[in-house]
């Protein structure tokens, strides 16, 4: 939690509804959008033996989309319809083309039409206001990529909260820095994991501590992390920031789903009434009630896209529910990221996700690391491990080797203890691990 101060509230209708008020009325415009989608042949087939739909627990009669289905569906191009046959709008009413980032494949394209690039802006524009953007912020925008959901679509949200956008990524780190200094920016825009490698590169670049500059504002997002109490004060401390708040958004759906207010205790909804979420329990399929405490899968529904709609999306994404009131005014459940299904481990016979060995490090040994962290797999369809699962992890410049060494033995004991499986902690000097400014993975493959 932190003092930093509430800007006024977006869209105060959607924003303080009663959440079972607002999913009732997303459930009634998803009706509204499943007949449009019969409309269209692809999209009919698919539906096809699907009941009516009164209330959310019918949606699960529903068929799901997934990543793969969307990108099968753009494995040959069809010049009439570019963005393959879940296209709805003609070609010629398009006015912008995005695409997943491709970090887990080959990226998915999307296509907005103007109204879909107005309501885009407005949704994206919330979760900036939400997350602390208005007018007199200078946000400093730190991708390098255009294309991608954090791109152009971040760029737009930006200036529509209010912002002066400072777009100073895709530059070299001295130069960046010299656009932060120059531009007097005080909004951060970027990862969890390149916010604290940047405050370090600021420090030295400069020359002087990274107090110097205005920045006071992180807003981060693109990753978990920014919301485990080790790394948001990693960031804090690393910028001598007031305030860190956390972004998440699907390029699939929405660029931005989720923003966090500046009460601190997680991130609230800011898509309706664009996009329908559930929340379901990725085994059994079921709903999963929106409580406090709780954890369950993300599945969304664009309720009013006209270019390409996506029913029912398996985001993959773990969240648990941290809250359903705040103090904000607010009235969604308020969410961290905790992983994802799809990056699921398995030591032996137990099943863990990646954040989760990464916070639990970081609790222990944080005073001799960075953050930056990843696990080696022989191959990335690796799910099992029969070893102790390699960790790499990034010393600071400052670490003592013998007592890190001694941490991280530590650290290595308390995942055994706490998450049941074993780990082999393997320490790097700065700058050996790669960083990105866009998104950094926490598994990745040799020869990657």
């Amino acid at each position: 939690m932190t003092s930093a101060p509430q800007t006024p509230l977006w869209n105060p209708d959607m924003d303080t509804m009663p959440w079972p008020m607002l999913q009732e009325r997303l459930v009634r415009d998803f009706v509204v959008m499943l007949d449009r989608l019969r409309e269209n042949e692809e999209w009919r087939g698919r539906l096809r033996g699907v009941a009516q739909v009164r209330a959310i627990e019918d949606l699960v009669a529903v068929p799901f989309t997934t990543k793969e289905d969307l990108r099968s569906t753009q494995s040959t191009i069809d010049p009439e319809r570019p963005l393959g046959p879940y296209q709805l709008a003609p070609t010629d009413q398009l006015r912008q083309i995005t695409s997943s980032s491709g970090t887990t494949g080959t990226p998915v394209f999307f296509g907005l039409t103007g109204p879909d690039l107005r309501r885009w802006r407005s949704a994206i524009g919330n979760a900036y206001r939400t997350a602390g953007v208005g007018p007199g912020s200078i946000v400093a925008h730190t991708t390098g990529m255009a294309i991608v959901a954090g791109g152009l679509p971040y760029a737009d949200g930006i200036r529509a909260a209010g912002g002066a956008l400072a777009w100073v990524g895709g530059q070299t780190l001295p130069r960046m820095v010299t656009a932060l200094e120059r531009t007097r920016a005080n909004v951060l825009v970027s990862t969890a994991s390149f916010a604290a490698h940047f405050a370090e590169r600021c420090a030295e670049i400069l020359e002087r501590p990274t107090s110097d500059l205005a920045v006071r504002t992180i807003i981060a997002g693109g990753e978990p992390g920014a919301g485990v109490p080790h790394i948001r004060n990693a960031i804090m401390d690393g910028w001598s920031a007031t305030r860190v708040s956390e972004m998440m958004g699907i390029g699939d759906v929405l660029p931005a789903l989720w923003a966090e207010c500046h009460v601190g205790q997680g991130m609230h909804f800011t898509a309706a009434p664009d996009v329908l979420v559930e929340l379901i329990d990725p085994e059994t399929l079921g709903h999963v009630p929106w409580e406090q405490g709780v954890t369950g899968e993300a599945v969304y529904t664009t309720l009013s896209r006209e270019a390409s709609a996506v029913v029912r999306f398996r985001s993959r994404d773990q969240l648990l529910v941290t809250a359903t009131e705040c103090a904000c005014g607010r009235t969604s459940p308020t969410v961290r990221c905790v992983g994802r299904t799809d990056d699921m481990l398995i030591f032996e016979s137990t099943k863990v996700y990646p954040t989760s060995i990464r916070d639990v490090v970081l609790e222990v040994a944080t005073q001799h690391l960075t953050g930056l962290m990843r696990v080696r797999k022989t191959s990335l369809d690796q799910v099992r491990f029969d070893e102790p699962i390699p960790l790499e992890v990034e010393l600071r410049d400052d670490a003592h080797p013998d007592a890190a060494a001694s941490a991280l033995k530590a650290a290595e004991e308390q995942v055994r203890r706490r998450l049941r499986v074993h780990v082999s902690v393997e320490p790097f000097p700065r700058g050996v691990l790669p960083v990105s400014d866009y998104k950094n993975a926490l598994t990745y493959a040799i020869g990657d």
